[in-house]
């Protein structure tokens, strides 16, 4: 796996490599601001709801005797909500959106691990945890330090989760360029008879691809194409010849699952 200030270059298990744009300073600064911003609006929900809550209980308590008692348990329930929210916002989003939070969203940046796959439960739960030492002594300034110090512009949370936060280049699926053969129109057989026995993470695996070949010299992108079909294929027990090229029927084989998955 190579690496530089800038880039972060992921090599799999068929030695082709990935290279990715590491998120700077400024951009994941900015989406750390938009998600205190949401928040603080969670936060003011709550707050507004358990003083609603508070007075409620004093009309129907005139003496005061249960309301005094209960304004206590209200105020501890308050600060577990923040404990919930401070910590769980981060951790729920990044595990669920896959590495992105609504500001990371916006700035399209997205937590993955260091190769390259998806950051999950654990991850995101320790390098969450992990940010109250980030954040020691005001807004991420031992966090922004080790940043800045990191050949990867990780903090302290990303190492200890093995993660990085990288810029995605692009959305959706672009199409095979013009520079690829093609023989037929359609694959043969009905790919749709076959989409359901797709994994998610076969699904990602394709996309993935589809999404990031132009980064790959020719050889390996053919190279990576060839093997994702003949795994598709041999899954499938399919063994007649395809009419089109692997690319292609990847593309196809994406479009009809991300059909299928909106349909139902």
């Amino acid at each position: 796996m190579g690496t530089s200030k800038e880039f972060l270059t992921i090599q799999t298990p068929e030695y082709v490599g990935f290279q990715y744009i590491l998120a700077g300073l400024g951009s994941r600064a900015t989406a750390f601001l938009l998600d205190t911003a949401i928040r603080l609006l969670f936060l003011l929900v709550i707050f507004v709801v358990f003083i609603l809550l508070s007075r409620g209980l004093s009309s129907v308590d005139p003496a005061g005797i249960i309301s005094g008692l209960s304004k206590n348990w209200i105020m501890a329930l308050g600060v577990l909500a923040y404990g919930i929210i401070d910590l769980g916002y981060f951790l729920l989003f990044e595990a669920l959106w896959n590495g992105q939070t609504p500001g990371k969203r916006q700035q399209r940046l997205r937590v993955i691990r260091m190769d390259g796959a998806p950051i999950g439960w654990l991850g995101s739960a320790i390098r969450n945890i992990i940010r109250a030492i980030d954040i020691l002594a005001g807004v991420y300034p031992i966090g922004f330090v080790v940043m800045f110090m990191s050949r990867n512009s990780q903090r302290i949370g990303d190492y200890a989760a093995g993660t990085v936060v990288i810029v995605e280049r692009s959305r959706g699926v672009p199409k095979a360029g013009t520079t690829h053969e093609h023989t037929g129109e359609e694959p043969q057989g009905d790919i749709e008879a076959y989409i359901s026995t797709l994994k998610p993470k076969q699904y990602q695996v394709l996309r993935a691809f589809l999404q990031r070949r132009e980064e790959l010299d020719q050889d390996h992108r053919q190279q990576l194409a060839r093997l994702l079909v003949q795994r598709l294929m041999d899954q499938w027990e399919i063994s007649q010849r395809l009419d089109i090229s692997y690319e292609s029927f990847l593309e196809n084989v994406v479009e009809a699952y991300e059909r299928i998955r909106r349909a139902l």
